[in-house]
């Protein structure tokens, strides 16, 4: 370790699993900032905010259609559609993965500009209100610039807020605690239990903050009106160069976990995430900032780190670039949108033959919604149903 860091050093108290979001010990459910459980206190806004993945899929979420097609023989593939709602059971996931693409790039990238030595830490902080505070949604978005207020005045510069409204009960860690499931808390409430997770949690509202910061001041509640700031065991790797991948392991573990559970408003697209500080949109763009070969490196590596961690669904190998044609062996495929410039190429269209360039127009206008499959073909649950429509659809064309 470079000896510009001192004693800091990576913390591996936080552990990463690979189902889409970082597994936290138990203790950071406990300590300071928690609300009691049976707090007497009405909150309008603890019944009108839930969680990633708890509400209705989105318009034709999950229905199969084309998807993309083979550059040299013109095979169609298929995959479900995806509306990618952060309420959507099907699309909570990948919902969760965007973001973490997305505050990884931007926290390395302010890593990158600032000079190689303790300017680079990253710390993660949570920010609790006294008991009883905030209990309407005004109050919820109101304590975003509380709570990162707070946070820079404990030395934190910049960086981003995630809200979370509950928290697990302790008869539940403890029964997770038995279970010893190889997945982390939050992930074993919302797939794992019967109950609704409403019933297996509680009302105590704070903010998780991770972002730069030399060094974190002592936190002091009483000067602070009864706020507690308290640092989450949760320390980070020293990014040394862009391609030091354990730097963006930890960040990007440690947000897709607070993403599996970031509270939001309901049937709203109020964001649960602000960035704050040295790192506030309006103050830094890491396209601004970093040259662009310097901010290709930092996306590559974090599409690269967040990919290492997903789990390889059959919907994932199914777009695998690398997997070769069944009809052909190429490995090379081109979205299904696409297939309208590849058909004006009048060489290609000669090549692949007539029938592949009838069958690709096809698949093209059903995906694009010029074409419908016929009555009790329209909403295929699986790849072999988007088939049968394909030829329904091919046949009443000729």
């Amino acid at each position: 370790m470079s000896a510009t860091w001192g004693p800091l050093g990576p913390d591996r108290a936080f552990r990463r699993d690979v189902d889409q979001e970082a597994s936290a010990e138990p203790e950071i459910e406990a300590d300071a900032g928690r609300w009691q459980e049976e707090l007497d206190v009405a909150s309008y806004a603890e019944s009108s905010m839930t969680l990633p993945g708890q509400g209705d899929e989105g318009p034709n979420c999950g229905i199969w259609k084309p998807a993309d097609f083979c550059d040299e023989c013109a095979d169609v593939g298929y995959a479900p559609n995806r509306c990618e709602r952060r309420s959507c059971p099907n699309c909570d996931g990948e919902w969760t993965r965007q973001r973490a693409v997305g505050a990884c790039v931007r926290i390395q990238s302010a890593r990158h500009t600032e000079p190689k030595d303790v300017s680079r830490r990253v710390v993660h902080v949570a920010v609790s209100p006294p008991e009883g505070s905030v209990t309407t949604l005004q109050e919820v978005y109101d304590g975003f610039s509380d709570a990162y207020d707070l946070a820079k005045r404990q030395g934190v510069r910049g960086g981003v807020a995630v809200f979370h409204g509950f928290r697990v009960l302790d008869r539940v860690q403890e029964e997770f605690r038995e279970a010893d499931p190889d997945m982390g808390i939050w992930r074993w409430i919302r797939t794992e239990r019967a109950e609704d997770w409403r019933t297996l949690t509680y009302w105590s509202p704070h903010w998780h903050i991770i972002g730069l910061c030399r060094d974190l001041a002592e936190d002091d509640p009483d000067a602070q009106g009864g706020w507690v700031v308290r640092r989450m065991p949760t320390n980070f790797a020293p990014m040394e160069s862009l391609n030091d991948r354990e730097s963006y392991d930890d960040v990007v573990g440690a947000i897709r976990y607070l993403m599996s559970h970031a509270t939001f408003e309901s049937e709203t697209s109020r964001d649960c995430v602000r960035w704050f500080g040295d790192l506030a949109t309006t103050k830094f763009s890491p396209e601004r900032e970093l040259s662009e070969g310097a901010l290709s490196t930092v996306e590559r590596v974090t599409e690269e780190v967040v990919g290492a961690g997903d789990e390889r669904s059959e919907e994932a190998a199914h777009d695998d670039e690398s997997e070769p044609c069944e009809e052909c062996g190429a490995t090379s495929r081109s979205p299904i949108w696409e297939a309208g410039a590849a058909l004006m190429d009048t060489g290609w269209s000669d090549r692949i033959g007539r029938e592949a360039e009838r069958e690709l127009l096809v698949a093209f206008e059903w995906a694009i919604g010029e074409r419908k499959p016929p009555p009790g073909m329209k909403n295929p649950q699986d790849e072999e149903q988007a088939r049968e429509a394909m030829e329904a659809m091919m046949a009443s064309d000729g």
